[in-house]
């Protein structure tokens, strides 16, 4: 789907703000708990080369292992927490996306799809997963790509894409429209898709998967990411990956170099409101 539309800086700086308070609190639960977490994608970027936002950068990443996601979730489920809702993927029934975002009660942040679902779409903080993958080349192709299958369908079971290429948009529709004709539901099919990203959960593979990230499953080692270091994030101290060149590297390859003009920017959603933040 193509948004053109742009954010003006109050609207920008605003969200920055609130996410930047979202951060922290999300950090005193994870530290007060004894939860590993870390800066990945843009926010491991901003940390980097900015010490904090990339300027036109309008959402916060963090990326955890599996064990420490479970905790959190844990944590959040059996503790009433009147601010914050953790979107766990399977507890929101009608939830399209396969990572588990950190929301803010009471703020809506609507895009194109929003009319789609049931659910009132918040500010969120992205928190994606590390899955343990195989070593044996086999098993590691066969498991990637049946992940890879599953998270697409999960996603184009719930919303029906519109895209700028007329093939892509035509393959979307497809999927979207045999499987209401299927005898099976899409929560059915998400829960396939999360218990696959967890197949090698009780295995010591040694290497882990990022299964729906948006790079297309970066494949880490454990010590790309341990021991941790810290960096300046804002007026916050962050976990980033011990091996942050690599990761940013793979990701974004000269991600020292700014992007050109033309591209600092990121599509603003169709509704914004900050409630009582």
């Amino acid at each position: 789907m193509v948004n053109s539309k742009r954010y003006d800086d109050e609207t920008l700086k605003h969200l920055q703000k609130v996410q930047k308070m979202m951060l922290s609190d999300f950090i005193k639960i994870c530290e007060e708990n004894d939860i590993l977490y870390f800066l990945i994608g843009g926010s491991l970027l901003g940390a980097v080369r900015h010490e904090g936002f990339i300027p036109w950068d309008d959402d916060i990443d963090v990326i955890m292992f599996r064990k420490d996601f479970k905790k959190l979730d844990t944590i959040m489920q059996h503790n009433k927490n009147d601010k914050y809702a953790l979107f766990n993927v399977l507890n929101e029934k009608d939830y399209h996306h396969t990572w588990p975002q950190f929301r803010l009660k009471g703020t809506v942040l609507k895009d194109w799809w929003a009319d789609q679902v049931d659910y009132t779409p918040n500010i969120y903080i992205d928190i994606f997963i590390m899955d343990n993958i195989p070593k044996n080349k086999f098993k590691r192709f066969i498991h990637r790509w049946s992940c890879f299958t599953l998270n697409q369908l999960t996603i184009h079971s719930f919303i029906k894409f519109k895209n700028s290429s007329k093939l892509k948009e035509i393959i979307q529709k497809f999927i979207y429209y045999f499987i209401k004709i299927l005898p099976v539901s899409r929560y059915s099919i998400k829960k396939k898709c999360i218990e696959s990203y967890e197949k090698y959960e009780n295995i010591d593979c040694g290497e882990y998967c990022d299964f729906p990230s948006m790079h297309f499953m970066p494949i880490y080692n454990k010590n790309d990411f341990l021991p941790l270091k810290k960096a300046k994030f804002e007026d916050l101290t962050v976990n980033i990956p011990n091996n942050y060149d690599k990761i940013l590297t793979r990701l974004y390859g000269n991600y020292i170099e700014l992007p050109p003009e033309d591209k600092r920017f990121r599509p603003a959603p169709e509704k914004i409101d900050f409630g009582k933040y």
